[in-house]
């Protein structure tokens, strides 16, 4: 996975500069603004590159992290063909991406003071667990209660009045899932189980936290 809290930091930071379309940004500037967000969250001064800069654009226009961005460069200056888009905005999803944030998270989470990473970090372990239940299990199924079916008492008294016949009383079997196609059960109630929800997480979540 081409990323780290150093690359992390850069994409929030160009996210931040070329969103809302205020104006467009040369590389150099991108730079600069990288390396000073660098330094003011990792305490880590020093100029960042322009080949490194460069391979956080390729990265951010591309699905690798699903980011897909819009990043347009004219003249040298590179701005959102959508000044509305924005990575903050884009949710994480797909399992393998989840997967591997995890992997990520857990190795820089030591270098991270930030309180909510522990909650973004749990919110992925269980939407990981989520993804691996759904799976192996996806279809929406009916369960039906049935209740073995009870003899009227209007019914009853016709057959006690009835010659040689003695008067029958049917006892009720307790609500239970019984074969449908047993004629001596009536359906008492019907509902849908579906998989559980997976909770949602975008990455401005795990931006925020970093």
């Amino acid at each position: 996975m081409p990323a780290n809290l150093n690359a992390l930091v850069r994409y929030k930071t160009i996210n931040s500069c070329l969103y809302g379309g205020v104006r467009r940004w040369s590389i150099e500037e991108l730079i600069d603004a990288c390396s000073s967000a660098l330094g003011d969250a990792r305490g880590r001064y020093g100029k960042v590159s322009e080949r490194t800069i460069r391979d956080d654009i390729r990265v951010m226009r591309s699905d690798i992290l699903g980011f897909n961005a819009p990043i347009m460069q004219i003249k040298g200056l590179y701005f959102y063909d959508d000044p509305k888009y924005s990575i903050l905005s884009i949710g994480i999803t797909d399992p393998g991406l989840i997967e591997r944030i995890i992997k990520m998270l857990l190795e820089i989470r030591k270098d991270v003071s930030h309180p909510e990473l522990e909650i973004v970090l749990k919110k992925l372990l269980g939407m990981a667990q989520e993804n691996q239940l759904k799976e192996t299990d996806t279809d929406f199924r009916t369960v039906t209660h049935y209740q073995r079916n009870n003899v009227s008492e209007d019914h009853a008294a016709k057959k006690e009045s009835a010659p040689g016949k003695a008067m029958e009383k049917a006892k009720a079997s307790p609500a239970a899932s019984e074969p449908a196609h047993d004629e001596g059960f009536r359906p008492l109630f019907s509902f849908i189980t579906a998989p559980a929800t997976i909770p949602s997480l975008s990455w401005g979540d795990l931006l925020t936290a970093i």
